[in-house]
């Protein structure tokens, strides 16, 4: 007979079971509550967010003036408020890419070398290496064989460099 039940409500086995399950710890959840009068009702609803709302408030941006009556230390403007990172970005310096075909292979200095793009300080000086150890290098495909430098990085820096 309860197959027909949950059949006729469009649900199988499986859905019916766990519609009842469900059903039955509501309720019985609902008695307990009920029995033991168990507040849903914390502290921290009822918590005053009005001094911290003050210090933004009280707060004249545009002035720089700090109109709070508390003599605490207060934010006093909003680079305060974002500046709560210590990394001083001054020292790092964006690479400038140098203009197409302006480097030659075989003369560049490593500073200049460093300027491609993908190239650092070591594979600068690998580049130099090999360089001085095989000679000039008479293709710009030899230059794959530079450890650092492959088909990728190769790819990048082929528009800024040429050979004399």
């Amino acid at each position: 007979m309860s197959a027909n039940f949950y059949s006729k409500l469009g649900l199988s086995s499986n859905e019916f079971k766990l519609l009842l399950f469900v059903t039955i710890s509501f309720i019985f959840g609902f008695v307990l509550n009920q029995l033991f009068k168990i507040s849903n009702k914390t502290d921290l609803t009822d918590f005053d967010y009005s001094f911290q709302d003050s210090i933004f408030t009280a707060t004249d941006y545009e002035n720089q003036k700090d109109f709070s009556e508390s003599s605490d230390s207060i934010v006093v403007s909003k680079q305060e408020v974002l500046d709560f990172n210590n990394i001083k970005f001054g020292n790092i310096s964006k690479k400038v890419l140098p203009a197409e075909k302006s480097i030659d292979i075989n003369t560049a200095t490593k500073s200049e070398l460093m300027n491609l793009p993908g190239i650092g300080e070591k594979t600068a000086d690998n580049i130099i290496a090999t360089r001085e150890k095989k000679g000039k290098f008479l293709k710009l495909e030899e230059l794959k064989k530079v450890k650092g430098i492959g088909d990728k990085k190769f790819e990048k820096i082929i528009k800024y460099i040429y050979i004399k």
